[in-house]
């Protein structure tokens, strides 16, 4: 409900009226941009107001873009400069801070309070000041280039109060430019003011927008894949004994391992030659001597021992190893390597004690001045990849992981930026011409070039989207991991799935560690579905739930189409503080099924108390249609609501449809309230019915996967037939409302044609399951789908 400084009336209340003879009545009128009911008592009686929609021009309501360029000047290296058009008084929201060497991580502030010194790379806002429509929103997007490094902050000392621009030459010569854009929404959501901040900058430079594309065919992630890294046990180098143990674990649990990551610890490798005696420097292409076999019997032991892996993968990181080359190994001399300062102002750091940071900076080097990085110089950058990855490629590997690529950040100078640059182009250049294209993980990557500039964009991959890591590793030791493992992925994910890029939420184990909490999230992710359990660890229930057996017999990954995001209520709702209080709360759309999943994690503080949410129509509305939506977009929708984990059902009329695309939901009716203890999650499918003959029927999907709404390819009714074709194996359900009497004698369920057997579960409200096993269907090669027909009579 608006408060009262939202609402003006006309006549104004207290205002004397005065009513010619003959007039009986007189109209009262309140202006307001909220839906709202009000009520106008008189003597005599009461009436209430009659909703009228009417033109609007006022610019307080209105879409705005905001551009700033920033120029640096010929022998100009940095620049300071105030984005005039952000008044620090009137906004909070969420800023994306790069607390870590390199990740980036959203944390809710005051737009006052926003760091000086850690680098800001995005900012989603709302208003403090009742003068702005409290649905605007403002999504802030610094641009960085190839040849200009720029982030945000709060004023430094001296500095007159407001938000700046930070920018850093990476290019010599002569002047360079790019520019911070802003866009400022009403009443339309955070993904579109997101997204709009990108195309205004893009816009300004010629660019044709936030238009992506996917590589088309077989690709090592959409398997299940699995990583040696937490398994075998970090920092453990690696042995043909170690490996051969886990391989055989695996094939004995009978998992179907798709893609295969032989993660750090395989490579050879010096340590004391980058100026401290515990730096570590790549030595040669190899394996180092403890492994006791090349590369390639490795992974032949890999592909032997579990004959469903199709790709083997490497580690390594941009520089090589964590510290670089050994500047005296073969590779220094063949490649003419050179040396380069580090520098750790190119990333300031602070000690945060109030707003969420756990510390001081973190990072791969402790002292990097005293430091220093041995690499190819730029016109040897792409050969030295070449050859690199040349080599793993004889050996059997198909895809790279490439960590610690933020750390380029601190290579010292303009001199230092350009190697930086360079470096990623030759690797990404040669891994396209050895692997294909989009065949390596982005990981450790998150700078201003990744996260806010050319690559993110797409000018440097030509618009095809390439793999990034979301977030910091799974399972740290440190508070909250977990549920902070969630949030930073999901809104770092509202940012990546609006850029160039596929974002994964890293590897997981499904034997510890909070299983099936992290498991959900990455069925509703884009990325790659990576497990790190140690050896014979592995829960085999939960691996069922995210992977299915084609039609082909081909075992994939059951996933979202798209990254999941927050529900438009839940990214300013207080879901990470202490005591009872709501939980992250995100949504997916399924567009073949015009169905959709809301996913609640309980996230509340020190995993001591249990979340309360109430879950309301419009949440429903908001999760089919996304944030655009238009009030006569939809009709009044009957859907099912099937719950994963408690097997509930029910049954909801979808009628209170906003006049805004953007609105409150709890204004809607409510449905349902979930409560949830510490660590736990809830799945909720929304599917529409259909009328089939005198009956509804809603097609869940899968219920025994936990995205299984991905499984269904389309579905079509014709009188008393519903038809549906789907795509992986597993459990189908349907809900079934309005049918009365013994419902088994009055379907007829057919597959491919062939008569099929199913079962039929009663549950609340006169709502039935009907369930039919799929695990046991013939496959066949090039077959795409099976065809289930349900027919009533």
């Amino acid at each position: 409900m608006p408060s009262a400084t939202q609402i003006v009336f006309t006549p104004a209340l207290g205002q004397v009226v005065t009513l010619p003879p003959g007039v009986a009545k007189v109209a009262v009128y309140a202006t307001t941009p909220h839906p709202a009911e009000l009520e106008a008592r008189f003597t005599g009686g009461s009436a209430k107001f009659d909703e009228i929609n009417l033109d609007s021009t006022a610019d307080l309501f209105t879409d705005r873009e905001f551009l700033t360029e920033v120029v640096l000047e010929e022998g100009e290296d940095f620049k300071s400069q105030k984005l005039d058009w952000l008044d620090v008084h009137d906004w909070e929201g969420w800023a994306w801070y790069r607390p870590r060497d390199t990740w980036i991580e959203a944390y809710h502030t005051s737009l006052s309070k926003l760091s000086p010194d850690t680098p800001t790379h995005n900012l989603l806002l709302h208003p403090t000041n009742i003068n702005i429509d409290s649905n605007s929103v403002l999504a802030v997007f610094p641009a960085s280039t190839q040849e200009i490094f720029v982030t945000l902050s709060g004023a430094r000392d001296g500095e007159a109060p407001g938000i700046y621009a930070r920018a850093r030459r990476v290019k010599r010569g002569d002047k360079i430019k790019t520019h911070v854009g802003g866009k400022l929404t009403v009443h339309k959501g955070k993904i579109t003011a997101i997204k709009g901040a990108v195309d205004v900058v893009c816009a300004e430079q010629g660019l044709p927008g936030t238009s992506f594309t996917k590589h088309e065919g077989e690709s090592p992630f959409d398997r299940l894949g699995f990583c040696t890294w937490s398994s075998i046990g970090e920092n453990v180098p690696l042995t043909l004994d170690l490996m051969d143990n886990l391989v055989q674990l695996l094939a004995k649990n009978e998992i179907p391992i798709g893609t295969f990551i032989i993660d750090d610890g395989w490579q050879d490798i010096r340590y004391g030659f980058n100026g401290h005696e515990k730096a570590r420097g790549l030595w040669d292409f190899g394996t180092w001597d403890v492994m006791k076999a090349p590369l390639s019997d490795v992974v032949s032991l890999i592909k032997k021992t579990l004959p469903t892996v199709k790709d083997v993968g490497v580690w390594m990181t941009l520089a090589g190893y964590w510290n670089s080359i050994a500047p005296n190994s073969p590779l220094a001399k063949k490649y003419e390597m050179r040396t380069f300062k580090l520098n750790r102002d190119n990333v300031p750091g602070i000690v945060w004690h109030d707003d969420g940071f756990d510390g001081q900076q973190s990072g791969t080097i402790t002292k990097p001045e005293d430091r220093f990085y041995c690499l190819p110089p730029p016109h040897l950058a792409y050969t030295f990849w070449r050859d690199y990855f040349s080599s793993c490629a004889e050996a059997g590997v198909t895809f790279a992981k490439v960590d610690n690529q933020a750390y380029g950040s601190y290579l010292d100078g303009v001199e230092g930026g350009e190697q930086f640059v360079a470096m990623w182009n030759g690797m990404t250049k040669a891994a396209n011409d050895v692997f294909g294209e989009n065949k390596v993980i982005h990981c450790m990557a998150h700078y201003e070039r990744m996260f806010n500039g050319d690559i993110g964009m797409g000018i440097a991959t030509g618009g095809k989207r390439i793999v990034i890591r979301n977030s910091d590793d799974f399972g740290l030791d440190r508070p909250n991991v977990h549920r902070n493992h969630i949030q930073y992925n999901i809104f770092n994910g509202m940012l990546n799935s609006q850029l160039c890029f596929i974002p994964d939420a890293d590897m997981f184990m499904t034997g510890a560690q909070w299983p099936e909490y992290h498991a959900v999230l990455r069925a509703f992710f884009e990325g790659p579905i990576l497990l790190a359990d140690k050896p014979g660890a592995s829960d085999l229930n939960v691996v069922r739930k995210l992977i299915g057996r084609s039609p082909q017999n081909v075992y994939e990954t059951v996933t979202a189409p798209e990254t999941i995001r927050l529900l438009a209520r839940n990214v300013w709702e207080r879901f990470l503080d202490a005591g009872e209080g709501p939980a992250i709360k995100g949504a997916a759309k399924f567009p073949n099924s015009n169905s959709a999943s809301i996913v609640l994690w309980n996230a509340r503080q020190d995993a001591l108390y249990n979340s309360s949410d109430i879950i309301f129509e419009g949440d429903l509305i908001d999760a089919l249609t996304g944030t655009e939506l238009s009030s006569s977009s939809l009709k009044t929708l009957e859907v099912a609501i099937w719950l994963f984990t408690s097997g509930k059902a029910m049954s909801a009329a979808l009628n209170s449809f906003p006049i805004y695309p953007e609105y409150d939901p709890v204004l809607s009716s409510p449905l349902l309230s979930i409560s949830l203890p510490p660590e736990a999650m809830e799945v909720l499918t929304i599917a529409p019915f259909y009328q089939v003959g005198n009956v509804k029927i809603a097609n869940l999907g899968l219920i025994d996967k936990y995205a299984g709404l991905a499984a269904v390819k389309n579905t079509n009714v014709a009188e008393n037939k519903l038809t549906t074709e789907i795509i992986f194996d597993g459990i189908l359900g349907f809900l079934v409302s309005g049918s009365s009497g013994d419902l088994d004698s009055k379907i007829n369920l057919a597959i491919d044609n062939v008569p099929q057997q199913f079962s039929v579960v009663s549950k609340d409200g006169n709502l039935s399951l009907v369930q039919v096993d799929l695990t046991k269907l013939p496959t066949a090669q090039g077959k795409t789908s099976w065809i289930i027909e349900l027919a009533f009579h």
